[in-house]
C-alpha cells in the first residue's frame, strides 16, 4: 500500500512516518506494550494537497517571512481550505481496508485514538509536542477520517506556527515547505490510571532521579493541564521514593458512554486523596524507564497506560528540555 503502514510490518522512517509513529515502530520492535495499530504515511498528506489544488496557495498564505501576528488569519484561512478539500478515494480505500481489519483484531466495540505525527517532532532538538491535534474514543471509519483532516489542518494552527517560527530562529533550514503530517491510528486503552514519565527529574534537572504524573482515566487531564496529577520522584539508581506529592485529581477523563470523545467527570472523593499509582505499579513504570532510557540511549519522556492491570506504552520522545551540561 502507498499511504497506509501497519507497525509490525514498517521500520522507523521519521519522514515518512514523523517522530511518533517511527518512535511506536521502534518501541514495538523492542519488545515493550504498545497498543496495535496502522500508520497514515507523509505520502497521503502530500497526496491530499497536491490533488486538492491548496499546496501553491498555502504557500503563497505562507511566505517565508510570515510575522506572528499574521498567523491567526492565515491560519483560519487555511483550514477553510482543507475543511473545503476532500480526501482522494485510494487513500480512503487503504484507510477502510486497515481499520477494518483492526476492528477484527481489536474487537467490534473497541474504539480508536487518532494522533498527529509530523516528520520534525520528537527528535533531540525539537519536541513539537502539543503543537498538533489527537483525538480519542473515535469509532467508526467517518470519524477517523473527519480526525484524520483535522490532525492535518492542526499542522498550521496558530501554536503550531509559531512554534515553527521559533523553531526557525535555531534551524534556518527548515521550510513550511518541508513539514508535513503522518497520522497514527491505534486501538483506544480506556485506561484506569495513565500519565507520564520522566527519566530524568526535569524540574531539577537530575539525570539520577524519574519523575512520574499519574492520575486516574486518561491521560489527556495531564497533557492539557486540567488538574494537579501526583507527583512522585524516584532515584533512577536504585528505585528509592524521594518524594511523593497527592495531586487533587478534582476531574478525570473518561470515554463518553454515549458516544465517541471523551468526558470529563468528577473524581470519586475516595480516589482523590490517595496516590493513583501503587508500589507495585511504580515498580514496573521504573523498570519500564530504565529499559526505555536505555534502548534510545537518552532520557525519555514516556507516556503511558494501565487498563485491567495491564501497562500500555503510549508513545517514548527524547526530553528536550534538559540543560545538559
Amino acid at each position: 500500500m502507498n499511504y497506509v503502514n501497519i507497525f509490525t510490518e514498517s521500520q522507523p522512517n521519521p519522514s515518512l512516518f514523523g517522530g511518533k509513529g517511527s518512535n511506536l515502530i521502534k518501541l514495538i520492535k523492542f519488545g515493550f506494550n504498545v497498543p496495535s495499530g496502522f500508520i497514515i504515511n507523509t505520502n497521503a498528506y502530500v497526496k491530499f494537497l497536491e490533488s486538492s489544488q491548496i499546496k501553491d496557495q498555502i504557500h503563497q498564505t505562507l511566505s517565508e517571512d510570515y510575522n506572528p501576528k499574521d498567523v491567526f488569519h492565515f491560519s483560519q484561512k487555511i483550514e477553510n481550505l482543507f475543511l473545503k478539500s476532500t480526501i482522494p478515494q485510494e487513500i480512503i480505500d487503504e484507510i477502510s481496508k486497515q481499520y477494518h481489519n483492526l476492528c477484527e483484531e481489536a474487537g467490534k466495540s473497541s474504539s480508536f485514538s487518532i494522533r498527529s505525527s509530523a516528520n520534525i517532532e520528537d527528535s533531540k532538538k525539537f519536541s513539537f509536542a502539543g503543537q498538533a491535534d489527537s483525538f480519542l474514543n473515535h469509532k467508526t471509519l467517518e470519524e477517523i477520517l473527519s480526525s484524520i483532516k483535522n490532525c492535518w489542518i492542526s499542522l498550521f494552527s496558530p501554536q503550531a506556527l509559531l512554534y515553527i517560527l521559533q523553531i526557525k530562529k535555531f534551524d534556518v533550514n527548515l521550510s513550511l515547505n518541508n513539514v508535513k503530517m503522518a497520522v497514527v491510528i491505534q486501538k483506544m486503552i480506556n485506561s484506569d490510571i495513565s500519565g507520564v514519565l520522566f527519566t530524568a527529574n526535569v524540574i531539577t534537572n537530575n539525570l539520577n532521579q524519574m519523575l512520574i504524573n499519574s492520575t486516574w482515566g486518561l491521560g489527556e487531564t495531564i497533557a492539557n493541564n486540567l488538574i494537579i496529577p501526583d507527583l512522585i520522584i524516584l532515584n533512577k539508581k536504585n528505585f528509592q521514593i524521594l518524594k511523593r506529592i497527592i495531586g487533587k485529581k478534582e476531574k478525570k477523563s473518561i470515554p463518553n458512554p454515549e458516544g465517541s470523545s471523551t468526558k470529563l467527570v468528577e473524581t470519586e472523593l475516595e480516589l482523590r486523596n490517595i496516590c493513583s499509582v501503587n508500589e507495585y505499579q511504580l515498580r514496573h513504570l521504573y523498570n519500564l524507564g530504565v529499559q526505555l532510557e536505555n534502548k534510545f540511549s537518552y532520557p525519555q519522556d514516556i507516556e503511558w497506560a494501565i487498563e485491567n492491570e495491564i501497562i500500555y506504552i503510549l508513545q517514548s520522545r527524547p526530553i528536550t528540555t534538559l540543560n545538559e551540561k
